[in-house]
């Protein structure tokens, strides 16, 4: 007897996923059956639910009507970037890559060559917004009024800036609006919405360089004082970079965003580290970390500096020899100090066909490395 069941997802009430399950049975009666009404009252999943959307999150009525009009018409999804005076770098000695104004360059790039017309920018100071208004006026922009965590106050100034972007995005979520948020010290080759997979909560470039460490890998342990159960594995993988990384809109993702705000509100921590610890350490006591779907982002494609200019380095320099297919999406310059400069030689490399315009940079950050 031909039996086989279809499963068809869709979005209904506040982010929750129903499930609505067709089956031809081998008497050949058709169920048709949908959300709660299929489960046994005593079955796991209806004991135990997957979880809601958050419903305590207040969006700021103006962000709410920019993000509804600027997000895509097909699949309702916008690029977020943040961004304040230290990416104009007007005056060099808030900025640490050596000059350069890394926000025109990555207007220039991602809005008018690439024409991302999905791109918000938020900013965070008076300066940027005046600077927005003047040079790129038709960029859609949003003024935040989240203030940096007092626990804050003394770190980096790029991490002060990186701790809002939690909120925020639980702002975006709770439209549902899938987010790519994206630093602004990285080249796009081509649209990155164009190649995203969007089947997990966290769709993430990898800090990693290599296959293994992208992907994940295992070590051991051999405690020969323990003798015949002396051995053990664990895992390593590397962390996933927030500054270009793809949220969807769901009940994980947004409580996910509500953990990482929160600790960055009482904690002076790194936020990447405690969006790495949150998102894939597994859940463990009254811990609820690790409790989205993660995919990380082709690290090949989706590449870190260090990937494009050390690792790898074979595969795309010299660009003259480099193959078409080795052609990236993205490089993020997040492993080299000088990221203004390796910046212009991609884009004049990418974009405006100088194939060898960076293969005098080093791999490291000193010549010669």
């Amino acid at each position: 007897a031909l039996a086989a069941t279809y499963q068809q997802r869709s979005w209904a009430g506040a982010g929750r996923e129903v499930v609505s399950t067709v089956g031809f049975e081998e008497s050949g009666r058709r169920a048709d059956r949908t959300g709660d009404a299929m489960m046994d009252p005593g079955g796991a999943l209806a004991l135990t639910p997957e979880p809601a959307m958050p419903m305590d999150v207040s969006v700021d009525p103006k962000l709410r009507e920019l993000v509804l009009k600027t997000r895509s018409k097909d699949r309702g999804e916008v690029m977020l970037g943040l961004a304040n005076g230290v990416m104009i770098c007007q005056n060099t000695k808030i900025c640490w890559w050596d000059g350069g104004n890394i926000l025109q360059s990555f207007l220039e790039v991602t809005w008018r060559r690439l024409g991302v017309r999905n791109l918000i920018l938020a900013v965070l100071d008076d300066e940027t917004e005046t600077y927005m208004a003047k040079q790129w006026p038709d960029v859609p922009t949003f003024r935040s009024d989240l203030k940096i965590p007092d626990a804050q106050q003394g770190t980096h100034p790029a991490n002060k800036v990186s701790t809002l972007k939690y909120d925020l995005l639980r702002q975006f979520i709770a439209t549902g609006t899938g987010v790519l948020i994206t630093d602004l010290d990285l080249v796009y080759v081509s649209n990155p919405f164009e190649n995203l997979h969007r089947d997990a909560d966290i769709e993430g470039q990898t800090d990693g360089f290599s296959r293994e460490w992208a992907h994940g890998k295992f070590g051991g342990i051999d405690d020969k004082s323990m003798g015949w159960g002396g051995g053990g594995l664990y895992a390593q993988v590397f962390t996933i970079n927030v500054g270009c990384m793809y949220v969807r809109p769901t009940a994980r993702s947004a409580m996910l965003m509500a953990r990482v705000a929160h600790r960055m509100a009482t904690e002076q921590a790194w936020d990447q580290q405690v969006f790495n610890e949150e998102c894939m350490f597994p859940a463990h006591g009254e811990q609820k970390t690790g409790l989205v779907s993660i995919r990380i982002l082709d690290y090949l494609k989706f590449a870190n500096s260090k990937t494009f200019f050390r690792s790898e380095r074979n595969r795309f320099i010299p660009g003259d020899k480099s193959a078409k297919s080795d052609t990236p999406i993205m490089i993020h310059m997040n492993y080299h100090p000088d990221k203004h400069k390796r910046m212009l030689c991609l884009i004049a490399r990418y974009h405006d066909g100088k194939l060898n315009a960076c293969d005098d940079f080093p791999g490291g950050s000193k010549p010669g490395t």
